[in-house]
């Protein structure tokens, strides 16, 4: 009887020891990605071998879709993500512990593109235009906060405007495209850049309007980050230097940011190279500014704190 409860106990431990990022420094570091502009810093480090001058084993992860990441991330079986921060807090609700490292892409107004955009020949050609149309998003995402915050800044009557729900990305382009189910849609860049190469127009874009609504950040799950301290901050440093290579010479990573960010060969020419701002963190107004947003949708039953989502070893 004892050796089955101590058998028991052993397992129970494991598993626990397993969760969200908890593993000995030694062990390969998961990081999990979305094939977008705001990873490509960290795919020029893993090719300039940045990781490993620094004597880290990191195993990049590729994800078709947030919420698989997500479920990984829960799962214990990733140590590092980029995502945003409602993600960050739906996990925290969850009972999933997570800290921003670093803002990812989004961190100047002008990094990370959406834009609403309207369906070839259907009449939209600014904001107001958009009254009494459907609009395709996905519900309780940041591309929801967006549009809604775009609807703020525009003045609209959110009653008058139809929002579907629709989260593949690809059918919500293809719907715009055709002008059947939608009228228009947000989209972020590359897709946003392909549709408006195929005919349609640009009706608000969020790099247009001087207020930084759309960031990305580094997520570090907690127990990775209270076990592997030191490994974190030389990863962040690997990442920043990646970010200064990238900035620094486009044209020499031109190719490989075209692949991780799944840009269409039709725009590929035309596709502007990203720009990275380095060892940035959100303010803590916009943080507080998602939770609110949170709170007001009743997707969190608490509103947490900067220092509740945020590392503050970041620059230590």
């Amino acid at each position: 009887m004892r050796k089955s409860r101590l058998l028991i106990i052993l397992v129970l431990l494991s598993v626990l020891l397993g969760a969200c990022g908890a593993k000995d420094e030694r062990e390969k570091i998961k990081n999990g990605l979305l094939r977008i502009d705001d990873s490509v810093p960290f795919y020029v480090a893993e090719e300039e071998g940045l990781f490993q001058k620094a004597d880290l084993d990191v195993e990049l992860v590729s994800f078709s879709s947030s919420s698989d990441q997500a479920v990984a991330i829960e799962a214990g079986e990733i140590d590092i993500a980029m995502n945003d921060i409602i993600v960050q807090a739906l996990l925290k609700k969850n009972g999933t512990q997570t800290k921003i490292l670093e803002t990812a892409y989004g961190a100047t107004p002008s990094e990370g593109r959406f834009v609403v955009v309207a369906a070839p020949n259907s009449g939209i050609n600014e904001p107001k235009d958009l009254l009494g149309k459907n609009v395709g998003i996905s519900s309780n995402t940041m591309m929801d906060y967006l549009f809604e915050r775009f609807e703020e800044v525009y003045n609209l009557d959110k009653e008058q405007i139809t929002t579907v729900n629709m989260p593949n990305l690809s059918l919500r382009l293809e719907a715009v495209l055709s002008g059947k189910d939608l009228d228009a849609a947000i989209l972020p860049d590359p897709l946003a850049a392909y549709a408006l190469a195929q005919g349609c127009v640009a009706v608000i874009d969020d790099t247009a309007l001087g207020v930084n609504l759309s960031q990305s950040v580094v997520l570090g799950c907690e127990d990775f980050i209270a076990q592997n301290g030191e490994d974190v901050q030389q990863i962040l440093a690997a990442y920043d230097e990646a970010k200064e290579l990238l900035n620094d010479n486009p044209a020499k990573y031109r190719q490989l940011a075209l692949e991780v960010a799944n840009v269409p060969a039709e725009i590929s020419e035309s596709y502007p190279a990203p720009h990275y701002t380095i060892a940035a963190l959100p303010s803590a107004e916009y943080v507080e500014d998602i939770m609110s947003w949170l709170m007001e949708r009743e997707l969190i039953s608490e509103q947490y704190t900067y220092e509740d989502l945020v590392w503050d070893g970041q620059k230590k």
